[in-house]
C-alpha cells in the first residue's frame, strides 16, 4: 500500500518536470585564472521584447560576480528611450570594448538575445534563446562561444528572467569550467 502512495506523486513529478527543456551547444571551456579581470559588453537584442538585451547582460554580469569573477566598470546600458528605439548596438559594443581595454580587462562577455517571450496559448511558458561569447580584450578576438535555448516547465512556473538566469548560468559554467 505504501508503494502506491509514493508511485502516483512520483509519476506526476516526472511528468511535470518533462515540461521544461534546455538545449545548449558550446565550445570547450577556457579555464581562466581566478583573478582575471572581466568586462560585460552590451548584448544585441534580436527580439521584439524591449530591453531584453539589457536584462540578459545584467543577469550575466551578476552571475559572473556571484561566481567570484572580478567584473570591471559598469554595465554599458543605453538610456531606456534609446534602447526602446533600438539604439546603435555596434557603436555601443565598440565603445564598451575600448573601455574594457582601457580599464585593463583581460576578457569580456558579450551576447545576443534571440528570444525572450512567453509561448502563447493554454500552455503558456517562458522561452529564452541566447548566444554568449567571450572576447580576448587585447586582441578583440572571440575565443569562446555558446548558444542555448530554454523554456520553463509547469513545475515551478518560472518567469523569463528565471529561465534566462538558469540558461546563462549553464552557459557560463560551460565557458569557465
Amino acid at each position: 500500500m505504501n508503494r502506491g502512495k509514493l508511485l502516483v506523486p512520483t509519476i506526476v513529478l516526472v511528468m511535470l518536470a518533462g515540461c521544461a527543456g534546455m538545449n545548449i551547444q558550446a565550445q570547450r571551456p577556457l579555464r581562466p585564472a581566478a583573478d582575471t579581470a572581466w568586462a560585460v559588453l552590451p548584448f544585441a537584442n534580436n527580439t521584439e521584447t524591449p530591453v531584453a538585451n539589457a536584462r540578459a547582460a545584467a543577469l550575466a554580469a551578476g552571475l559572473l560576480q556571484s561566481d567570484g569573477h572580478r567584473v570591471l566598470g559598469t554595465l554599458p546600458i543605453s538610456s531606456r528611450p534609446q534602447a526602446l528605439l533600438g539604439g546603435d548596438w555596434r557603436r555601443d559594443y565598440t565603445r564598451a570594448l575600448a573601455a574594457a581595454r582601457a580599464a585593463g580587462a583581460r576578457y569580456a562577455l558579450g551576447g545576443s538575445v534571440e528570444q525572450w517571450s512567453y509561448r502563447a496559448g493554454i500552455n503558456a511558458e517562458p522561452e529564452v534563446s541566447l548566444t554568449l561569447w567571450v572576447v580576448d580584450v587585447p586582441s578583440g578576438t572571440v575565443i569562446w562561444s555558446g548558444v542555448g535555448s530554454a523554456h520553463g516547465g509547469s513545475l515551478g512556473r518560472s518567469g523569463t528572467a528565471a529561465v534566462a538566469q538558469h540558461l546563462i548560468h549553464r552557459l557560463l559554467a560551460r565557458a569557465l569550467q
